[in-house]
């Protein structure tokens, strides 16, 4: 029998570290392989994690809020095979308390912390020592919950909240985005009829028109990378969508997209991420962008471009014209891989494959 650790995944390119949320597994529950029996989040998104093996569970190394890096332990499984923590832990594991030196506290009414006097040693787990040390906490003032006097993360003042953290994400983003020299132009177009009222099927609708402008135009369909022009094998779409701690932009891979079975897939993710639950092969980075926010009465919107995209699409409300619908669009493009009479020709081309979809799927 072999010790097989189920670690927290890596759920995006920069994401170095992530939240328990929940559990959902107990010491000497059977797990089949692929069953979900974990929920991690970043700032901003909760995802499940399934387990990549068969066996039973036979040490949970955290708890919910705990903070953990990518790649470190949530439980242990027995499994049959190679014991994949032979020698993981050269130094003392995450799961032990390590006793740490801090100066003397104040004395302290709970018998927990009663052990604490001058010149005593504080149990911390080393999430709880990494995260005291960033906030500046002294720990020999922490009451731990637990009976064992250990502190945990979760015995911490909070940190701010994650819509706060997920602010201060957007707002390291957004410098990048900065550094991408970009064009936007925009246009009024006709339509015969109104774009479909639930707004997953208007994603649908407009994605499907967005991308066979890009795959007509191949040279919006680039990245420009260390100086050189890079062509886009595949087209990620992100979409903006409205989650229980901000706007989320999962996103989709553009693979058969005029098939009714990726419309499924589709309107899935969205209704995923509205809960806060993306799966992680929808947080792979997008190379183009559909941000709708007609819901709301807004007739334009300029957004950024977030590397590695080299383009998006913005629309507005829908409204009734002189002779149908009209509906206001914004691209906007990476400047170095092309000019405004391109980005001029996608939206002349955008209005008659949005219309064509239209009347396909009327």
């Amino acid at each position: 029998m072999a010790q097989t650790p189920v670690v927290m995944p890596k759920m995006s390119m920069t994401m170095t570290e992530g939240e328990v949320v929940e559990i959902l597994v107990k010491v000497g529950d059977k797990v089949e392989k692929g069953q979900v029996v974990a929920v991690v989040g970043t700032d901003k998104t909760d995802m499940e994690v399934e387990s990549d093996h068969e066996g039973e569970v036979t040490e949970i190394s955290v708890g919910p809020g705990d903070v953990i890096d990518v790649g470190a332990p949530l439980f242990v499984l027995e499994t049959l095979g190679e014991d994949l923590l032979a020698g993981m832990f050269d130094a003392p594991p995450e799961s032990v308390p390590v006793v740490v030196e801090e100066p003397a506290a104040e004395p302290i009414e709970s018998p927990a912390s009663q052990a604490v006097a001058e010149g005593a040693k504080v149990l911390a787990m080393p999430g709880a020592r990494k995260q005291a040390a960033e906030l500046g906490i002294d720990l020999a003032k922490i009451t731990p919950a637990s009976p064992a006097g250990v502190i945990k993360q979760s015995d911490l003042p909070a940190a701010g909240s994650r819509e706060a953290k997920a602010r201060d994400q957007i707002a390291k983003v957004v410098n990048t985005s900065t550094q991408i020299p970009q064009f936007s132009l925009s246009a009024t177009i006709q339509l015969n009829s109104a774009l479909a009222e639930d707004a997953s099927d208007r994603f649908v609708q407009l994605a499907r028109a967005w991308v066979r402008v890009l795959s007509a135009l191949p040279k919006l369909n680039q990245n420009y990378m260390n100086g050189e022009f890079i062509s886009v094998e595949e087209i990620r779409i992100a979409a903006l969508v409205k989650s229980p701690l901000g706007y989320v932009s999962p996103s989709l891979a553009s693979a058969q997209i005029e098939s009714g079975e990726w419309a499924n897939i589709a309107k899935g993710v969205l209704e995923a991420a509205r809960a806060n639950r993306i799966p992680v092969e929808n947080l792979q980075p997008a190379t183009t962008s559909i941000t709708d926010l007609g819901e709301f009465g807004i007739r334009q919107a300029n957004t950024l471009l977030f590397p590695p995209q080299s383009s998006g699409f913005n629309v507005g409300a829908i409204r009734r014209g002189e002779s149908g619908f009209e509906i206001d669009c914004t691209i906007v493009i990476d400047h170095r891989i092309a000019d405004p009479g391109d980005g001029a020709e996608a939206l002349a081309l955008f209005a008659t494959e949005l219309q064509r979809e239209l009347d396909v799927n009327s």
